[in-house]
């Protein structure tokens, strides 16, 4: 599974009104889907990182922080082939749980089709100020992950806080 309407999967072109309004509401309706089944991945990544209960990840993100910092760090490769994949999307849905946990928000879709990321998933809803600021964590992880090894994952959930307009400082919950 890739991850959900991401810029490789191209928008109708040219993206009449009608085409827009079409592709806003067939992925309006997917949504709550992509909602629960990043939290599902989350479950799963905890399944894979040995928590009992594996929801613990879900429920305390910066529990996983030391070992996903990890796994991060290096070749996500080996990883990969004992069942960390695709690794880009159970990044993404940690450091959306992540930012959930520690900012607020929630997924929402973005309805502009005059936006750069028209149509995507994107974090959102975590500003009362400004509530339609939205953040693509998607896009984060992926320029994160085409970094050199030694990449650090507390950077890119700082870079997130940052983005979002909330304190920065990621609080590390791992357990020894």
């Amino acid at each position: 599974m890739a991850y959900p309407l991401d810029p490789e999967q191209p928008l109708p072109s040219p993206l009449t009104p009608d085409a827009a309004t079409r592709v806003r509401d067939e992925r309006r309706e997917l949504l709550p889907d992509w909602a629960e089944a990043s939290r599902a991945l989350v479950v799963r990544l905890g399944a894979l990182s040995r928590w009992d209960p594996p929801e613990t990840l879900l429920e305390n993100p910066s529990h996983g922080l030391m070992h996903m910092g990890a796994v991060c760090a290096g070749d996500p490769a080996p990883f990969e082939m004992i069942g960390y994949r695709p690794f880009d999307l159970l990044l993404t849905a940690y450091c959306a749980e992540y930012m959930f946990s520690d900012v607020g928000g929630r997924w929402v879709l973005d309805e502009d089709p005059e936006s750069p990321t028209f149509a995507r998933f994107l974090l959102g809803e975590y500003d009362a100020d400004n509530p339609h600021a939205t953040v693509d964590v998607h896009a984060a992880v992926t320029a994160f992950l085409n970094e050199p090894e030694g990449r650090d994952l507390e950077e890119l959930l700082e870079s997130l806080q940052e983005e979002m307009g909330a304190p920065v400082g990621v609080q590390d919950t791992s357990y020894p």
